[in-house]
């Protein structure tokens, strides 16, 4: 009889009961303890930590030692469900899970995803997940469409609806945030997102909405989900072409970034464009509020970038520029660093005047009117920012003995001054006013000696003598200032000289 009871309850033991079921004990993974540099672009934040490491046949984990163990496999089971319906990839991507006290943000570089313990089954983590796997600038709505499909508790709500602000339908990362749209509109854009998602997966197949994902984050690429997002707003009646900036991730630094094919462009959380009360298109907040605004700014800039490789026609461009916008306190003016190839931006009117040396990026021992002079020249081609600062201060500049000329030139024109039509007249005054005799007395000299130049020789020809196969001009450099000194006296004669 004993003997009886005894095996009944073992089986009891074993198998448990129906209100009491075992409890399913965590995996268990093997780690080994990795020391980690963590660092963001402009190198100011950055911090050294040991974490536990581990991987499997899908992607690498590493967790803040004080991450406990149900959080890690929790993070390592949803993750692996994810990666296992991607096929092969490429690059395997890396997790770095600290507690939110080291590190509250988000930050996606490469196949590298660094951020906080949380609810791993979201579409929002998911999507995290996906831009490691495809590209960290990948089409932020497109991954979060995608993230929706693999969840286990989808989004519902996914009927096609407009948002409010229709440049939202953009569905970039920024659209999805409240500090640039509003909570009615991140509704909106994640349910096209879903929307658009499950109707080209439904017609096309997985494979193509995965392919379609894993070029975005190129020019190329972008333009294709344009494209497809075109014709998936005319089917539904909208007629909207949403932009193919690629929007990524800021981490602790910066609010975002926006990779293109000319250029990355970092913007620090608490960047203020130190021009701000000079510059009529600039105000409080710009750059990290409006998405609109925030979109205007990178079109224009990157059409002007791509005029001036088209004017200057050099050899060849290093597009692996990064553009940072920042507030450091030395130097205290925007410049570009050529041993780095980055532009370290304090006011957005001068990022033309930058993004000329950038492009040229001039070498050894030259003069001042051969680098400033000539930026300063060329810049006034292209710059809708920066004309937009010049036109408010030539227009409204105290009558003092100094800037007589100015008030005069407008006496003449009688109408305001527009520094996209005027410079080359405003900086001859300028140089004859104050009896300048040396193209490298200062940029607005040099400018001047490179106008005459150009009206001489052509600009190819002044931008080869200096930047290109360096085919010097037919006369001496002498002989060039003392024609250009000549010019300025025979058109300034009209003009007041200050001190005289």
């Amino acid at each position: 009889m004993k003997k009886c009871i005894l095996v009944v309850l073992i089986l009891f033991l074993l198998c448990g009961c129906a209100d009491n079921p075992p409890v399913e004990q965590p995996k268990e993974f093997v780690y080994h303890t990795q020391e980690i540099m963590y660092s963001e672009p402009e190198a100011q934040y950055a911090f050294r930590i040991n974490m536990d490491c581990t991987e499997t046949a899908y992607a690498r984990y590493y967790f803040e030692p004080a991450i406990e163990k149900t959080e890690r496999t929790a993070c390592i089971e949803v993750t692996d469900k994810i990666l296992v319906k991607q096929g092969k990839l490429g690059l395997i991507p890396e997790i770095y899970v600290f507690t939110e006290e080291r590190y509250p943000d988000n930050y996606i570089v490469g196949n590298k995803v660094y951020l906080s313990a949380q609810d791993w089954y979201t579409a929002e983590y998911v999507t995290d997940v996906l831009l490691a796997a495809y590209g960290a600038c990948s089409h932020y709505g497109l991954a979060y469409g995608y993230a929706n499909l693999l969840c286990d508790t989808p989004i519902t709500d996914t009927s096609f609806r407009i948002p409010g602000t229709a440049d939202a339908a953009d569905l970039s990362l920024l659209c999805f945030d409240d500090a640039f749209v509003s909570a009615s509109d991140i509704a909106d854009v994640k349910a096209l997102a879903c929307n658009f998602a499950q109707t080209y997966a439904a017609a096309k197949g997985e494979a193509a909405l995965q392919e379609l994902l894993s070029a975005s984050d190129t020019a190329s690429g972008a333009r294709c989900v344009s494209d497809a997002l075109v014709q998936y707003y005319q089917d539904n009646g909208f007629d909207y072409t949403p932009s193919t900036l690629c929007f990524g991730f800021g981490g602790h630094s910066f609010d975002y970034i926006v990779s293109t094919d000319l250029a990355t462009f970092f913007i620090k959380k608490d960047w203020k464009d130190m021009n701000t009360q000079y510059n009529p298109l600039v105000y409080d907040g710009f750059l990290h509020q409006d998405y609109n605004d925030i979109k205007a700014f990178f079109q224009i800039n990157l059409e002007q970038m791509r005029q001036y490789q088209e004017l200057f026609v050099l050899d060849s461009y290093n597009n692996d520029l990064r553009v940072i916008f920042s507030n450091t306190e030395l130097p205290q003016t925007s410049f570009y660093q050529g041993n780095t190839h980055t532009i370290d931006l304090k006011n957005v009117d001068s990022l033309m005047h930058e993004y000329i040396h950038a492009l040229t990026q001039p070498k050894g021992t030259m003069k001042v009117w051969e680098v400033e002079g000539f930026a300063r020249y060329f810049s006034y081609r292209y710059d809708y920012y920066g004309i937009a600062l010049l036109n408010q201060d030539y227009n409204n500049l105290p009558e003092t003995p100094e800037l007589e000329y100015v008030h005069e030139y407008l006496a003449v024109v009688q109408r305001p001054i527009d520094m996209a039509v005027d410079y080359e007249e405003i900086e001859n005054i300028a140089v004859w006013s104050r009896n300048i005799k040396d193209p490298n007395a200062n940029y607005v000299a040099g400018s001047s000696f490179v106008q005459y130049l150009v009206s001489q020789y052509g600009e190819k020809a002044v931008i080869d003598s200096i930047y290109g196969e360096k085919t010097p001009l037919p006369k001496t450099y002498a002989e060039l200032v003392r024609e250009w000194i000549a010019h300025i006296e025979s058109c300034c004669q009209g003009y007041s000289k200050y001190g005289e």
